[in-house]
């Protein structure tokens, strides 16, 4: 099952980059030969509308060719070199517009229809008490509600955190709901060992599903797709500029968080095929053969030397080298995950 949701996602997402590439064009009449879904021998296909929709043997994502991209073309009205600057753009900028797109839905889908755990509002209510901890030997039980903390009232779970923090160990007396009847209960915070030793009184947190309105969701998942684009950025930049590598992941990498999402639920699956969409969106803007934000710069550079092109035979060979070059570091990333996971080798 692991396998088969780390295949959906990864062809999933880059289909739908693809898809935005392949719709913009269509629309700003750039002739697409092939939109393909997997890589390697073909399975099978079908023609509509000038365009070969094919399925190949290895779904490790897929592709879509328009032409005039490749050197050596004819030259033609539909060619993508023949298209207005602004139409070419358009066309590139697509495919990294829509993996944020899809982020934004699935965020929304995660706001609106399934709703997030949060902790109940007001007083501190108990879910589930730690065993051995002090909590659990003074008798309280899961449904108590603990008011007051030294005679002064708890408004929340935060500050119930607050409270036993700053008691260095000290006994804390609480004025305890149970069963609908109030008494008082003297508990001392205990060094919790799967906590690295922070003082715990060994309760968790009650808490609700809570879904937002549709409108309200929507917008939530568009700020929330636009806040991963922006850590993403900083943790790419941030170290770079202090001469250091920044901290990126493999193919090994995801499918172990693939793994991991997939044993917490629906909502994590949704959560990280989310964040790998917008992710998806900013690694594509970066200025470096053959992703988008190198094409994006070659236009760029059209545009600054009024419309004359770069050699389109050296630009082959730059994406050439760039694609190696992107293999390698998929094939270094993925030993490094391989190191990280089970130790050194």
């Amino acid at each position: 099952m692991t396998a088969l949701l780390f295949v959906v996602i990864l062809v999933g997402l880059v289909v739908i980059h693809e898809f935005g590439h392949f719709i913009v064009a269509k629309a700003t009449g750039v002739r697409v030969e092939e939109f393909s879904v997997g890589f390697g021998p073909r399975l099978f296909s079908f023609e509509a509308g000038g365009t070969l929709y094919a399925f190949r043997l290895f779904l490790l994502g897929g592709y879509v060719r328009l032409y005039g991209m490749e050197p050596g073309q004819p030259e033609a009205p539909d060619s993508f070199n023949e298209r207005p600057l602004w139409a070419r753009v358009l066309t590139i900028v697509a495919g990294p517009a829509m993996n944020l797109i899809l982020a934004a839905a699935l965020f929304w889908v995660l706001f609106s229809g399934l709703g997030l755990q949060q902790i109940m509002p007001g007083p501190p209510q108990i879910a589930r008490l730690e065993t051995g901890m002090p909590a659990q030997k003074a008798g309280l039980r899961p449904g108590d509600r603990l008011l007051a903390a030294n005679g002064k009232p708890l408004a929340n779970w935060n500050a119930l955190l607050a409270v036993v923090a700053a008691s260095h160990g000290q006994p804390i007396r609480f004025l305890v709901q149970q069963d609908g009847a109030r008494h008082t209960v003297t508990l001392r915070p205990a060094p919790d060992p799967s906590a690295q030793g922070q003082l715990h009184i060994g309760v968790l947190a009650a808490t609700e599903v809570v879904r937002q309105p549709l409108l309200q969701g929507l917008a939530s998942g568009f700020g929330q797709a636009i806040s991963v684009c922006t850590l993403l950025v900083t943790a790419l930049v941030g170290p770079l500029t202090h001469g250091q590598a920044p901290p990126v992941s493999g193919v090994v990498g995801i499918y172990s968080a693939v793994q991991q999402a997939e044993a917490a639920g629906l909502a994590q699956v949704l959560t990280l095929a989310a964040i790998l969409s917008a992710n998806l969106a900013v690694i594509n803007l970066v200025p470096f053969p053959p992703l988008d934000g190198e094409r994006l710069l070659l236009l760029f550079i059209e545009w600054v030397r009024r419309g004359r092109r770069l050699d389109p035979n050296r630009e082959a060979i730059v994406n050439t080298i760039g694609f190696a070059l992107l293999l390698v570091l998929a094939v270094v990333l993925a030993y490094h995950d391989v190191v990280h996971m089970h130790g050194s080798l």
